[in-house]
C-alpha cells in the first residue's frame, strides 16, 4: 500500500488494512534466537545477590537527594524567599487585584489601644 503526492486525503480504512496485512503474516522468532535469549536470561540468573553496603548519610544530606541536590535546593530558596517578601510587603498592584476579586479587605484589631494604658514601660 503506497500513497502517491496526488493523495489529498489518506483512506480510513489505511490503518485497518495495514494491520489486516501485517496480522495475516505469521512471524516467528528463529530458534537461534530463542536460544540466545534463554542463555543470555540463565546467565543472568546464575550471578548471585548480594546486597549491597549502603554509605550512611545524615538525614540532611537525604532530603537534599530527595529534592535534587543543590540546584534543586537553591531554587526552593529562592521561590520561598520570593514568597515570604510578597507575602509580608506585596505591592500596591497585588493589593489591588486581590481587591477587586474578593472584594475590600477587613483589617480587625486583634488588641485595643488603651490595652497597655496605666503601665509604665
Amino acid at each position: 500500500m503506497t500513497m502517491t503526492i496526488d493523495d489529498k486525503m489518506p483512506s480510513d480504512n489505511m490503518l485497518d488494512d495495514t494491520f489486516a496485512v501485517m496480522a495475516a503474516s505469521a512471524v516467528q522468532p528463529s530458534e537461534a534466537l530463542l536460544n540466545a535469549i534463554m542463555m543470555d536470561a540463565d546467565s543472568v540468573l546464575a550471578v548471585p545477590i548480594t546486597p549491597r553496603a549502603r554509605a550512611k548519610s545524615s538525614f540532611g544530606a537525604m532530603i537534599l537527594d530527595v529534592i535534587g541536590g543543590w540546584p534543586s535546593f537553591s531554587g526552593l530558596a529562592a521561590a520561598t524567599v520570593a514568597g515570604l517578601w510578597i507575602g509580608v510587603s506585596p505591592p500596591a498592584a497585588i493589593s489591588d487585584i486581590s481587591a477587586g476579586y474578593l472584594g475590600s479587605t477587613v483589617e480587625i484589631q486583634l488588641l485595643n489601644d488603651d490595652i497597655f494604658a496605666g503601665l509604665d514601660l
